[in-house]
């Protein structure tokens, strides 16, 4: 029903409907990670919270958003983008599905209060998602997800484990490649801020300890 938006030859098309996808994951999980699932349960087990550490980088805001920077950019090319690479045998990116799980990942680090620093409690769900920078980066992540589906080269087929692969050609008009480059451009522009809102709240919170 979705997938002719999902695949819409419109990037703002294709990133609406899979961001609205991708919310509707995050608010379950952190829903139900609220409800059900004990508090910390996340904290220090994430590969981003392991690069991130829990102290300020060098004790420089600059540092630590140059860091949160670099992690946050690695995640973008490596589970969302390279990801498209391959579509599924339902013909959808790969990424799709990758950037649908980091949501809910963030979504049950919200619930059960797995932040780096403790918040003082599990956050039920409430409209201070939007103060957090960590919307703004699956924004970011589902954008470069929705710009480069045209890079995929294989579609799987069959069904997991005897899945096999074949070639793939996506058309590369200038159109599609305009778009694409505007989407990655935008999303490193969103990361860009949103780190940087991220460590300059990491620091005001290291300071208070």
């Amino acid at each position: 029903m979705f997938k002719r938006y999902l695949m819409h030859d419109r990037l703002l098309v294709r990133f609406g409907t899979l961001f609205g996808m991708v919310m509707i994951v995050l608010l379950g999980t952190w829903s139900l990670s609220y409800l059900f699932l004990p508090e910390g349960i996340l904290r220090g087990r994430t590969a981003a919270q392991v690069f991130a550490g829990n102290d300020l980088a060098g004790g420089s805001v600059w540092l630590e958003w140059l860091r949160l920077l670099a992690i946050n950019l690695g995640i973008m090319l490596l589970v969302m983008i390279a990801p498209n690479i391959l579509r599924t045998a339902g013909d959808y990116p790969l990424g799709y599905s990758t950037v649908t799980l980091v949501a809910a990942i963030f979504g049950v680090t919200i619930g059960t209060n797995s932040f780096a620093l403790e918040l003082g409690g599990k956050l039920p769900p409430t409209l201070a998602i939007f103060g957090s920078s960590g919307l703004y980066e699956i924004a970011a992540y589902v954008l470069a997800a929705t710009a480069t589906i045209s890079i995929t080269k294989y579609r799987l087929v069959g069904t997991w484990p005897k899945q096999t692969t074949e070639p793939l050609v996506c058309p590369q008009t200038p159109s599609v490649l305009r778009a694409r480059n505007l989407g990655v451009v935008l999303a490193i522009t969103i990361l860009l801020m949103a780190c940087g809102w991220e460590a300059y709240r990491f620091a005001q919170a290291i300071a208070s300890i």
